[in-house]
């Protein structure tokens, strides 16, 4: 499901709606659910039973498996004059934001023939060339994992670079600097035999090393990228990069432990550390420093600064995972053990969801990075009530309140989500 506040005129408005998704549109035929999910029902024997009843179901013609099995749910991005809902089970899903609020689904969207391969939910659109860079990854055959390259119109520059791989790995996010692109290959990695031994196909795998590719973005194979090993590193999500001194690449990712806490139970206490990781391409070594105390994992920085270098990000804060008690402006360039400059918390019984990052204007020349606000959904378990929040992300010591929309309806702690512009939405595509 998407859900959206409307801003235009001086008032609000709020709609959801699910994404019509091909899962849904079939289950909602049969009047209840049969696709598996892939995490907490694909398991152990009982998980295997699942997958192989739907296949037998695809067999005898009962349901089309190859219109998809994903349900659009991870993030959302605005490429081309189109909103793609994404989940990185399947194809993006193309959604319409019309003039009076309303959401409707256009379809499931592959670039007009050029994508056939699921991509992930956190694709990359540089803010100064328009361009998209996003990865696709395979669990059942090589080449594992896919690298594309999309114009600011929508062509695919080139066919897709296959990136070596020795095993199936979880790549959830990954970054772009100016000149390449950031891939992690880490130690979360996909074994669909520990289905038989009744266990998680979704394993950490502590042999592995940690590592991360840098390949030059407009490559048309893999000849060049350099692998540089990160001890001891897992992150589930990579919020900047940029190039300095002309050799070394500078990551900004939250670390998490136990590295499959999102996928597997575990006793060990979750930790979601932000760490500035160096990759120096001279030598082939890296260095990681942690930048926070707190836990910190879904945000944003100021988008027009993605791949380029930048001071700020603003994430939210993971306590008690998995709920989230508030917002952490973070000074990337703070040399300080805690580089933490200002939080927002939500109060008692209030939890919220991730924020984005607004400019204060579209087109203001010479704005500084934190010109701008902060919109999250917040939840007050006490009450029911839901709300969207409006924080000033400017000042230098404190997160404040400036404004808050009250919800007609629960939003439930999501994923990630997106803000558009008059602009954007005048640039809407009509159809595929």
């Amino acid at each position: 499901m998407v859900h959206a506040v409307r801003f235009k005129q001086g008032n609000a408005s709020y709609c959801c709606r699910f994404t019509r998704t091909h899962r849904l549109v079939e289950e909602q035929k049969a009047g209840r659910t049969f696709f598996p999910k892939a995490i907490g029902e694909l398991h152990g024997h009982g998980g295997i039973a699942r997958l192989l009843l739907f296949k037998a179901r695809s067999l005898c013609g009962l349901v089309d498996d190859s219109a998809g099995m994903g349900v659009a749910n991870a993030g959302l991005i605005f490429f081309n004059g189109r909103l793609l809902a994404m989940s990185e089970d399947d194809l993006p899903y193309c959604v319409s934001v019309q003039d009076n609020g309303e959401l409707s689904t256009i379809g499931r969207f592959d670039f007009h023939g050029q994508l056939s391969d699921p991509m992930i939910a956190h694709p990359k659109k540089d803010p100064q060339t328009g361009e998209l860079f996003t990865l696709s990854y395979d669990l059942l055959k090589q080449p594992y994992l896919k690298y594309y390259v999309f114009l600011a119109d929508g062509q695919k520059l080139h066919p897709e670079v296959a990136i070596s791989l020795p095993q199936p790995t979880m790549i959830h996010d990954f970054a772009i600097t100016q000149s390449y692109v950031v891939i992690p290959d880490q130690q979360v990695v996909f074994k669909l035999h520990e289905l038989l031994r009744g266990g998680s196909p979704v394993v950490y795998d502590e042999s592995k090393p940690s590592r991360f590719g840098i390949l030059p973005k407009y490559d048309t194979d893999e000849r060049r990228i350099k692998w540089i090993e990160v001890p001891n590193c897992f992150c589930f999500h990579l919020w900047n990069a940029w190039e300095e001194d002309k050799q070394e690449i500078v990551v900004i990712g939250s670390c998490m432990t136990p590295p499959d806490s999102i996928f597997n139970e575990s006793e060990e206490e979750f930790r979601s550390v932000l760490c500035e990781i160096r990759l120096n391409m001279r030598t082939g070594s890296s260095t990681k420093r942690n930048l926070a105390s707190k836990n910190l994992e879904a945000g944003q920085i100021n988008l027009k600064y993605l791949g380029r270098k930048s001071r700020y990000a603003y994430l939210a804060i993971a306590q008690p995972w998995p709920k989230i008690s508030g917002i952490a402006k973070v000074d990337l360039q703070s040399q300080s053990r805690d580089a933490v400059v200002a939080t927002f918390m939500h109060g008692q019984d209030c939890y919220g969801g991730e924020p984005f990052f607004v400019p204060r204007s579209e087109d203001h020349i010479g704005a500084v990075e934190d010109d701008g606000f902060l919109l999250t959904f917040m939840h007050n378990e006490k009450t029911g009530q839901s709300e969207l929040l409006i924080l000033d992300a400017s000042l230098p010591c404190s997160l404040e309140l400036l404004a808050s929309v009250k919800l007609p309806s629960r939003v439930p702690y999501g994923f990630h989500g997106t803000f558009l512009t008059s602009k954007n939405l005048a640039e809407q595509v009509a159809s595929y």
